[in-house]
């Protein structure tokens, strides 16, 4: 058996790539379960139907190690595929003491020294005791993944780790890819003489809305344009309020969670991805796959990997109202065009295939087995 083992399953890009890959591992043959300490009500519907999943700790956060042993003593996975630094450390202090015939896959999804970077006070302790026991324990898992280049750069000077690290990209475009792209939707505005702007991500500070919500003013200070945005989160109400005071209601839309957020990325005209750090940048490739043009933040650790140094793209200085806004400036009137076949062509170098092969490779590295009785 393999796990998917998340803390908690939300509304978010990890738990996307979660999905993707899970049916293509039973495809191949693993006996495959999303195992998470929480699965968010609304997040859960996105998982296909007949996938295995477990909820460990629904109780909530204080329950999550004593139930996560009884979990494996009942369940007894052959491989442990860790989402989350505390997590993967925590798998493999258990492994060593309890389990050592277990397997265990960690995995890196977000960049290590952006969020230090940023952190303060207890946030930046934990955090650091987080970075001392990933330098200790990491290098006795049987594999660890990251998903960008930069990021295995990122791990190595961030924790000085000397074993291995495998790259491998996250799978966005999935055979299905065309199919939800154009799938139906209620376009918020009655005509399209306008171009749209898109965000797609959850609503959180390091997305940094508030960048983007001030580097839309100044745009529209020069030539119309629309913003669309797509997510939820704990910064929704602080960006209504904001499009309120500064008069932009007309011209700004907050549609909410969408499941497939695609077809509304194929109508717009340009994606902003704001970002203080990433670790990948999957709406890059979605947005990409629709041929639609992108702008991003040079942030950590994903998306210049993406764009190729900005060939794909323009990438910004972080927190750069006036560079952000000349960007999105510049893809709208066309005076930076990328055609959208090359980057379709682009978006299709990070395919569910390609990835799964690459994952399917590592778990036999590890002489795990997982098949299906």
């Amino acid at each position: 058996m393999l796990w998917l083992l998340l803390s908690r399953f939300d509304l978010g890009g990890l738990e996307r790539v979660q999905v993707n890959l899970a049916p293509a591992f039973s495809a191949a043959g693993l006996d495959v379960c999303i195992v998470a300490g929480r699965f968010v009500q609304e997040a859960k519907k996105t998982i296909p139907d007949g996938m295995s999943t477990l909820e460990i700790a629904a109780q909530g956060r204080h329950r999550f190690i004593p139930a996560l042993l009884a979990a494996l003593r009942k369940n007894r996975p052959h491989l442990v595929m860790t989402t989350s630094n505390d997590v993967a450390c925590m798998m493999l202090v258990i492994r060593a003491l309890i389990y050592p015939e277990m397997k265990i896959v960690c995995t890196q999804h977000l960049s290590l020294s952006g969020p230090m970077s940023q952190a303060r006070g207890m946030k930046r302790i934990k955090m650091g005791l987080v970075h001392w026991m990933m330098r200790r324990l990491l290098p006795k898992a049987d594999a660890i993944i990251a998903v960008s280049h930069a990021l295995a750069d990122d791990m190595q000077r961030t924790l000085g780790l000397q074993s291995g690290i495998e790259v491998i990209h996250n799978p966005i475009m999935l055979p299905c890819f065309d199919q939800q792209m154009r799938m139906s939707i209620d376009w918020p505005w009655a005509d399209k003489s306008v171009p749209t702007v898109i965000f797609v991500g959850r609503l959180a500070q390091v997305k940094r809305t508030d960048l983007l919500l001030e580097s839309f003013r100044r745009l529209v200070a020069r030539t119309p344009a629309r913003l669309l945005v797509l997510g939820d989160g704990p910064e929704r109400a602080h960006l209504r309020q904001a499009i309120t005071e500064h008069g932009l209601d007309h011209m700004c839309h907050l549609a909410g969670f969408h499941a497939n957020p695609l077809p509304w990325v194929r109508n717009s005209d340009l994606l902003v991805l704001p970002s203080d750090y990433e670790g990948f940048g999957n709406v890059l490739v979605e947005a990409m796959g629709c041929g639609v043009q992108v702008v991003s933040t040079d942030c950590p650790d994903g998306p210049a990997e993406i764009l190729d140094g900005g060939r794909y793209g323009q990438l910004v200085p972080l927190g750069d109202p006036s560079a952000l806004a000349d960007a999105m400036y510049r893809s709208l009137t066309g005076a930076f065009h990328v055609p959208p076949q090359d980057l379709v062509r682009r978006a299709n170098e990070f395919s569910l295939e390609r990835a799964v092969h690459s994952y399917l490779a590592v778990i036999q590295s590890t002489g795990s087995c997982g098949q299906k009785k």
